[in-house]
């Protein structure tokens, strides 16, 4: 996974991304106003004019910190106050005079789409913008403005390659990250089918043992309390030989019972590496983040050393949710939320992945048909823990609480 990266901003968290993307439009909208200002060739003249070629930087501009959310809506926003004031651009054009910069903001608005909805539905409105700038330039007050036009088209054709490749990025890591969890159950499953045919296998042969001796044992033992009065030697003999295969027996059962709790499933013996658990969730949060989830990893409490079947489970846990987040609602923000509590640790992933539905991808219910919510309930209530898995106003969320009694071991 590691082969193919995605861009640096595709990497940065939720948090972040809103950050520069404030920061983008602030620079963008001052460097626009200022060239609307400069410029005093722009057609018509007044006052109010002059308001609205500044309302209409300020839409362009101040829309795009929501392109990840509201991508549709907000190239919408962007082409119509380009178009506006591309259309009040004047002799110079909006290319080479005011309001010239504020076509930059047309090249993110169109990678959002892109990389949002599908490509026929991103094509369309992309389409559908570019056509609202182009006419806008073509109608400018002081002729048209084929300068913009050209740089229109440009950047959106810039911008959907951008958000193409990305997209593409996403859909990848998003299809190896599946086949890994695939890969996981399936190893699950033959470990567990392994699993049960050697327990099989210990069961029958820890029957047979006991099954010899306890029949040794009774013979003897009626022998020798028949006999102990009248042949006392013989009596002895056979206590000797209940002491000799009670002694063989415990011997048996020992080594069976140390067998199987040391049975390693074949197919898996060069698998050493240790278990993963909590402390190994920023390597999956990252792993989820290039697979087109940012994810923001929250710890609450003091963190401290569980007992590694519940580490291992509360790792398991938020793992399958996220993968499921990965699966059902990408592109999405997802937080997971780590709470270490005196008698338990809650897991909480929750999405905003019902914001952003996508044709065709049904979000996992509490009783859906997949395994994976079933297979974390199962995990949680090994260890006497309840899992809730919901959909929400905005998504969807699982959370796990699994006791740990305050013991490390």
């Amino acid at each position: 996974m590691n082969e193919l990266r995605l861009p640096f901003t595709e990497r940065l968290s939720t948090r972040r991304r809103l950050v520069l993307d404030v920061l983008l439009a602030a620079l963008l909208a001052a460097a626009s106003s200022a060239q609307v200002a400069a410029d005093h060739q722009m057609l018509p003249v007044g006052p109010g004019w002059m308001v609205l070629r500044y309302l209409a930087v300020a839409a362009a501009c101040g829309s795009l910190p929501f392109r990840r959310r509201f991508a549709v809506p907000v190239l919408g926003v962007v082409a119509v106050a380009v178009a506006l004031v591309s259309a009040l651009g004047g002799y110079g054009g909006l290319a080479a005079s005011g309001g010239g910069l504020v076509l930059l903001a047309l090249a993110p608005a169109v990678y959002s789409v892109t990389t949002t909805a599908t490509s026929p539905g991103s094509l369309t409105a992309v389409g559908a913008a570019v056509a609202v700038i182009e006419a806008g330039a073509l109608s400018a007050v002081g002729g048209p403005d084929w300068g913009a036009a050209v740089l229109a088209l440009a950047l959106a054709a810039a911008g959907w390659l951008a958000g193409e490749n990305t997209r593409a990025r996403h859909t990848y890591l998003r299809g190896m990250l599946e086949r890994a969890a695939e890969r996981e159950r399936e190893r699950e499953q033959q470990a567990q089918r392994a699993g049960a045919e050697e327990r099989l296998r210990i069961a029958r042969e820890l029957h047979d043992v006991v099954a010899h001796a306890m029949s040794l044992i009774a013979v003897r033992s009626g022998v020798a309390r028949l006999v102990l009065d009248v042949r006392p030697d013989e009596a002895r003999e056979a206590l000797g030989i209940i002491e000799s295969t009670s002694r063989q027996a415990l011997a048996e059962l020992r080594l069976l019972v140390g067998v199987l709790r040391e049975y390693e499933p074949e197919g898996m013996q060069a698998d050493r590496e240790p278990a993963p658990g909590l402390a190994d969730l920023p390597g999956l949060v990252g792993r989820i983040n290039e697979a087109g989830v940012s994810v923001d990893l929250r710890v609450e409490g003091e963190p401290r050393r569980l007992s590694p079947g519940v580490d291992l489970s509360a790792y398991r846990i938020a793992q399958e949710a996220l993968t499921n987040v990965v699966r059902h609602a990408a592109p999405a923000a997802a937080e997971l939320t780590v709470r270490y509590r005196l008698a338990d640790v809650v897991i909480e992933v929750t999405d905003d992945g019902r914001s952003r539905p996508r044709p065709g991808l049904a979000r996992p219910t509490r009783d859906g048909p997949g395994h994976g919510i079933a297979g974390m309930r199962e995990r949680a209530a090994v260890y006497g823990g309840q899992l809730l898995a919901e959909p929400t106003a905005s998504g969807f969320r699982v959370l796990a609480c699994i006791p740990t009694e305050g013991a490390a071991s």
